[in-house]
């Protein structure tokens, strides 16, 4: 299907190419006033010397635009007779659970206050600079005391316990999750010598990319994608320690990098495992206790890197029993936060691997090798071509073309195997690319290394230094507090009270409604959710796919959802391979459109749902459509 943008273009260029003069605009005199009211009540005067801004109430929220324009993820407006688009795909924040008056408190504190270290200008020096390679200084150590605020060790951890502190050298300033994934893998990963990145699958649909871009695709065998386990509690370890010993086993692979030399301030490991352990994307699940010590334990016996993207941890909250039921204006986080696999990852300290790399990079340099009275080093003598019978001499050789560290300590080589990616997108604004990683003092500093963060500074130091003002006022806390979470709150559950309506009831559809697993899901305790997404399962018994069903949604009533084949990682491309397929599955979110969409728009996925089950019954089969207007939204 051609947009009408599109169509528009093409139009365009049928006609003569005839150069036109452009229209004229009128001046802006200097005199001119611009006023722009909005529903927030912002007014904006603009002349030659002032900008005020009037009446601007923190507690008024904007309405949702009609129409945003993004090519991947389009929503045209209604034409006279049409129904309303409604885009349940769309994993966006409402605007109502955006912070615009925090965001320009925020900026007029830095645009108009001198830093302590630069009093001679009228603002923030730093926050307008290049910044440091780990990031903003300030927010690191803002974000950090906040972080040991709310990761906190409490009764159900093992006896060894867990850090309870999580330090500023811990921290590295990041542009967003997105950003981070690919900073990751260009600093610790070789596409010959690590040997395969393992997806948790259902996978977060936009990581693939990342990882194609950094040389692990299906096609060429290098992304694979493992299975959530029966049991609801997260990756199957089985399956994926299996995956990794065939992967192993099935050639010879190269003993160090082939294309990069990371040392000493990076490693390249050796295997990827990539998951959202909380609230995941799109299944919801949320990885138990004792399933995140297995995996970190796995992840150190093969020398890999876990990356989770910890996107969703402070989006959680009691699923009310009815969306009648009055949603707390106040709600802080009711459930203790289970510890990020950085977290136990390093409580164990270093790993075998990283004391083997420790080992080899602070060793006490060699002697240069001296001549024998022979004329051959080290008193070897040559055989008939010349070479010498030292075995050692090759592998020393090559050894000592690395750098060597002896002042270093296993402090500084201690990377471990595991990173948390976190990002401020969902707790204040997309717009802000602004994130962090969580990990060893030794990983965050290697990951500052990357080759445009060292040229440029830390990504996003403006927007740092915004995060760092909303953070360090409590403003933070109050938005997600009285904001974020009650709204995501209220509309996760008009979402699933009309699921359970339309859907489960008459339908026999599945969705999970309590996200905890393993042993911190207790029946005495409500349920908890948390996240932007529902993922929704067909029975058995229906003879048509969710894919099929989103065609007939979009074509049928203009409404949006995402079909379970965009969270595959597996099959496509790969000879022989069957991989992991959710033909019956659709995710829906409930983040993003306006309440009232939300209830209408899981009523039209009823209504096809249930006219594709009447045709079945009929024998003649589903009317099919045209998938190609589904694809402009992938």
């Amino acid at each position: 299907m051609v947009s009408p943008r599109h169509m528009r273009f093409t139009r365009l260029f049928s006609k003569a190419m005839v150069p036109k003069p452009p229209p004229t605009l009128p001046r802006f005199n200097s005199s001119h006033q611009l006023n722009i009211p909005t529903t927030s009540s912002l007014q904006v005067n603009i002349n030659t010397s002032t900008t005020t801004i009037a009446n601007m109430s923190s507690s008024t929220t904007a309405s949702t635009p009609p129409a945003l324009s993004d090519p991947d993820v389009p929503t045209p407006l209604a034409q006279p007779g049409e129904k309303k688009q409604i885009n349940l795909l769309r994993g966006w924040p409402s605007p109502h659970l955006l912070p615009p008056s925090n965001l320009l408190n925020a900026s007029h504190t830095l645009l108009s206050s001198p830093d302590e270290t630069q009093s001679k200008f009228n603002f923030n020096v730093p926050a307008l600079q290049y910044g440091p390679d780990p990031g903003y200084q300030p927010l690191r150590h803002s974000l950090a005391a906040w972080l040991t605020q709310n990761y906190h060790a409490n009764e159900t951890y093992p006896p060894h316990g867990f850090p309870t502190l999580t330090t500023a050298e811990q921290i590295c300033v990041t542009g967003g999750a997105s950003q981070n994934l690919a900073n990751v893998l260009q600093g610790f990963t070789d596409p010959a010598y690590t040997r395969a990145v393992w997806a948790v699958s259902p996978c977060y649909f936009l990581a693939v990319p990342i990882f194609e871009d950094a040389g692990f695709a299906v096609g060429n065998g290098k992304l694979k994608g493992v299975r959530e386990a029966e049991d609801g509690e997260g990756v199957d370890l089985e399956e994926l320690e299996r995956g990794i010993r065939e992967v192993e086993g099935g050639k010879e692979w190269p003993e160090k990098p082939v294309y990069k030399t990371p040392g000493p301030h990076r490693k390249c490991y050796k295997h990827i495992i990539y998951l959202v352990a909380t609230s995941a994307n799109p299944s919801g699940i949320t990885t138990s206790l004792s399933r995140r010590h297995a995996l970190v334990q796995l992840a150190r016996k093969y020398d890999a890197l876990i990356i989770s993207d910890d996107v969703y941890d402070f989006l959680q909250w009691p699923v009310l029993p009815s969306p009648t039921t009055q949603s707390s204006k106040h709600l802080p986080l009711t459930t203790t936060l289970l510890p990020r696999l950085s977290d136990i990852d390093i409580s164990l300290g270093p790993s075998p691997h990283d004391l083997a790399l420790s080992a080899h990079y602070t060793r006490a340099p060699r002697s240069p090798p001296s001549l024998s009275s022979k004329g051959s080093p080290n008193g070897t003598t040559p055989n008939g071509n010349g070479q010498h019978h030292n075995d050692d001499m090759a592998d020393d050789h090559q050894q000592d073309k690395q750098s060597l560290h002896p002042d270093h300590t296993i402090q500084d080589l201690h990377f471990g195997h595991a990173v948390s990616n976190g990002s401020f997108s969902k707790l204040l604004s997309p717009g802000l690319r602004t994130g962090w990683t969580h990990s060893t003092p030794a990983f965050a500093y290697g990951l500052a290394q990357t080759g445009s963060t060292r040229s440029g500074g830390a990504p996003s130091q403006y927007c740092a230094a915004l995060v760092h003002e909303i953070l360090s006022s409590g403003a933070l806390e109050k938005h997600l507090t009285s904001v974020v979470r009650p709204g995501l709150q209220k509309r996760h559950a008009l979402m699933l009270e009309t699921v359970k309506k339309e859907l489960v009831g008459p339908l026999g559809v599945k969705v999970l409604e309590d996200n905890r697993t393993g042993a911190e899901c207790k029946s005495e305790q409500p349920a908890l959710f948390g996240g932007y997404f529902l993922w929704l399962e067909l029975p058995e018994t229906v003879p048509f796919t969710a894919k099929e069903v989103a065609e007939r949604a979009l074509e049928e009533e203009r409404l949006v959802v995402s079909p379970g084949e965009n969270a595959e990682v597996s099959g496509e491309g790969a000879e022989g391979q069957v991989g992991i397929r959710f033909p019956r599955h659709l995710r829906v979110c409930f983040a993003w459109e306006e309440e009232e969409d939300l209830v209408e728009g899981v009523e039209r996925l009823g209504r096809v749902l249930r006219k594709m089950v009447e045709e079945a019954k009929e024998g003649g089969g589903v009317k099919k459509v045209g998938g190609e207007g589904l694809k402009a939204f992938k």
